[in-house]
C-alpha cells in the first residue's frame, strides 16, 4: 500500500490555498459535505457550457448529448455500486429524496413493522414514521449501545414475521460505525423483510458492493464524496422498483396519458420526474473518476491516522466525552464530542476564529438519539483525504485551551 500524496490531493481543492484571517482553512465537516477537487468542477463547467437539452426526449444534437450524458453517468453509478444493471439506478436529488422515495412507495399493511436503528439520521427514520403513520404500519426502533456499537445477534432477536422493512445506516454519521450491513440482509431475508441501506457516509470511503451486501435498496448523496450537490441516486433491485409507487409525478414519467389516468414509463424513468440536470450528471462522473483513483487501502490507513490522533489527544483532556466507541479505527473518519459544561455551538464558532477549523456542530441530524440520551449537543469532526495531522493539531489545541479554562 502506497500511502497518500496529500499534497498532491490539496492542490485539486484550491480553496484550501485561501487564508482566513492569516491561516489556512481547516475543513473537518466532510461528514455534511466534502469539498469538490477541481477535476469535478471543470466537468460541471465544461457540461454547462456544452448547451442544453432534455434527456431521453430531444432528439436533435444538444438532446442527444445529454441523453449520453445521463447514460454515462448510470453506467458509472452502476459499476461503482457493482449493480447488476445500469436500469437499478434511480437519480434522485440526494440521499433523502431517495430515502423518501422508497418509504412513501412500498405497499405497507396494518401490522406490519418497519425497524429501524437509534441511531439513524433524520432522513431514514422521519419518513418512516410518516409511514407508520398514515398505513397504521408498527415503527420498532432497536437501541445500540454507541459505546460498544452494532450487536448483530441483539439486532436479529428485534427481527420477527411482521417485520416487511429493516431500515439502517451503512455508516453512522453519528459516531462512525460501521453496521454489518451483509449480515443484516441476510437475517432480514430469512424472514421476508426488505432492507434499505442509507449509504451517505460509506460511498467514497470505501468499497460498495450492492450485491455482496445484499442490499434491496442502497440510498447516497454524491455531495458527500467529493462530488456536487442537489444530485444523489438509489439502487434498488429491479423487482423492487417496479413495485415502487413513484414519489413525484410529470414530464419523464409517463409513457401517455389521458384525462383520466396515465400510462407509467418503465423503471427507471417512472421515477426520475423532471429534466435531469445534464452538468451535474457530468459531475457525478467526474467524481467517481477522481474517487475510484484513490487506493481503499490507503484512504482508510490515512484517516485512522487522523482519528486516532485526534482521539488520543481528545481523551487525554478533562471534562471531554466521546460519542461512540473509544477505538477510533471504530469509527472511520468521524469524531464526535462534547465538552461538558460548553455549548457545542461556541466550540465550533470558537475554533473557526481561532484556528480557522471548520466543524459541524449540534444534535447532527440525530435529534431522537441526543433528546432519548440526555445529551444537549456535540462536535463532530469528520476527516477526509485532503486533511492534515495540523489540522488535528489546530482542533485539540483549541478544546485543549477551553477545556483547561473550565477544567
Amino acid at each position: 500500500m502506497t500511502p497518500l500524496d496529500t499534497a498532491r490531493i490539496r492542490a485539486d481543492f484550491p480553496v484550501l490555498a485561501t487564508h482566513q484571517r492569516g491561516r489556512l482553512p481547516a475543513y473537518l465537516d466532510s461528514a455534511c459535505t466534502t469539498l469538490r477537487p477541481e477535476p469535478v468542477t471543470r466537468a460541471i463547467a465544461e457540461r454547462a457550457r456544452a448547451g442544453a437539452g432534455c434527456p431521453g426526449r430531444a432528439y436533435h444534437r444538444l438532446g442527444r448529448e445529454a441523453t449520453a450524458t445521463l447514460e454515462e453517468a448510470r453506467e458509472a453509478v452502476r459499476a461503482f455500486l457493482d449493480a447488476g444493471r445500469a436500469e437499478e439506478v434511480v437519480f434522485v436529488r440526494g440521499a433523502t429524496e431517495a430515502l423518501n422515495l422508497v418509504a412513501s412507495g412500498l405497499p405497507l399493511r396494518p401490522g406490519d413493522t418497519v425497524l429501524v436503528t437509534g441511531i439513524e439520521h433524520n432522513s431514514n427514520l422521519l419518513p418512516w414514521q410518516r409511514l407508520a403513520r398514515r398505513s397504521a404500519a408498527r415503527l420498532r426502533v432497536h437501541r445500540i449501545d454507541v459505546a460498544t456499537g452494532f450487536d448483530p445477534a441483539a439486532f436479529a432477536r428485534d427481527l420477527d414475521p411482521s417485520v416487511r422493512v429493516v431500515a439502517i445506516p451503512h455508516v453512522s454519521n453519528l459516531c462512525g460505525i460501521e453496521l454489518p450491513v451483509a449480515d443484516v440482509c441476510e437475517a432480514a431475508h430469512r424472514v421476508g423483510a426488505v432492507v434499505v441501506v442509507d449509504g451517505a457516509q460509506a460511498v467514497g470511503t470505501r468499497p460498495v458492493s450492492v450485491r455482496a451486501l445484499g442490499a434491496d435498496f442502497y440510498a447516497l448523496s454524491f455531495h458527500k464524496m467529493m462530488g456536487p450537490g442537489g444530485i444523489g441516486a438509489l439502487y434498488g433491485r429491479a423487482d423492487l422498483l417496479d413495485r415502487l409507487e413513484p414519489l413525484l409525478l410529470g414530464g419523464n414519467t409517463v409513457d401517455d396519458a389521458t384525462y383520466e389516468s396515465p400510462t407509467l414509463a418503465p423503471v427507471p424513468a417512472r421515477l426520475e420526474a423532471g429534466v435531469p440536470a445534464a452538468d451535474l450528471l457530468a459531475g457525478v462522473v467526474a467524481a467517481i473518476r477522481w474517487v475510484g483513483a484513490l487506493d481503499p487501502a490507503a484512504v482508510r490507513a490515512h484517516l485512522l491516522d487522523l482519528n486516532r490522533a485526534a482521539t488520543v489527544a481528545l481523551l487525554a483532556l478533562p471534562r471531554v466525552s466521546l460519542i461512540g466507541p473509544p477505538d477510533p479505527a471504530a469509527r472511520g473518519g468521524i469524531v464526535n464530542f462534547h465538552v461538558r459544561g460548553v455549548p457545542s455551538r461556541d466550540l465550533a464558532l470558537l475554533l473557526d476564529d481561532r484556528e480557522a477549523v471548520m466543524v459541524r456542530h449540534g444534535k447532527q441530524c440525530v435529534h431522537a438519539w441526543y433528546r432519548a440520551e440526555g445529551v444537549p449537543d456535540s462536535v463532530r469532526a469528520s476527516f477526509a483525504v485532503y486533511n492534515t495531522l495540523d489540522e488535528v493539531e489546530r482542533l485539540t489545541r483549541v478544546v485543549r485551551s477551553v477545556a483547561s479554562m473550565i477544567g
